[in-house]
């Protein structure tokens, strides 16, 4: 059996995500808004979609799938550092 070093189902839920990076999330339903880390924001433009962790900025155009993308953007890491910040390599059962 091979073993595939990045595990997606370890990936953290986006609600505890975004909060652990101090992020609130505000509003009901399947996307939430924030304040965008990517740009000066005084009025929350971050769009996160709660199930994947999908985002998508209204002000400044940043956006992603989930968030190993949002890591990623945040912290300039490739693929590989992200989801080992994340706790999603090597995360062998």
């Amino acid at each position: 059996m091979m073993r595939r070093p990045f595990q997606r189902d370890q990936l953290p839920d986006p609600a505890s995500y975004f909060a652990d990076e101090g992020m609130t999330l505000t509003g009901q339903g399947e996307w939430r808004s924030t304040l965008c880390p990517f740009h000066p924001d005084t009025h929350p433009s971050l769009r996160v979609q709660m199930d994947s962790g999908g985002f998508r900025c209204m002000t400044c155009g940043a956006h992603g799938g989930d968030v190993l993308a949002f890591h990623m953007q945040r912290y300039g890491q490739g693929f590989k550092d992200a989801a080992q910040s994340l706790g999603a390599w090597g995360a062998g059962r």
